[in-house]
């Protein structure tokens, strides 16, 4: 009975793990739109800039940095 357990779980695991990941790899394709995406890299540049320009800051690499006040 053990040696049946142990060859579901040998052989189902990876077949279940790999239908979930298709499942989510193509619902996650057709769940973007153009606007998305730009936006989501807009976002990413920002995010980037502003990481940056902490590390400066850290650094003494640039000027002091102050709170965001553009929200």
């Amino acid at each position: 009975m053990e040696a049946i357990l142990w060859a579901f779980v040998t052989i189902g695991g990876p077949i279940l793990l790999g239908a979930v990941l298709l499942f989510v790899i193509i619902s996650n394709r057709r769940h973007h739109s153009p606007e998305e995406i730009a936006r989501t890299e807009a976002a990413t540049r920002e995010l980037h800039h502003q990481m940056d320009a902490e590390d400066k800051a850290l650094n003494g690499e640039g000027p002091p940095l102050r709170p965001d006040t553009r929200k």
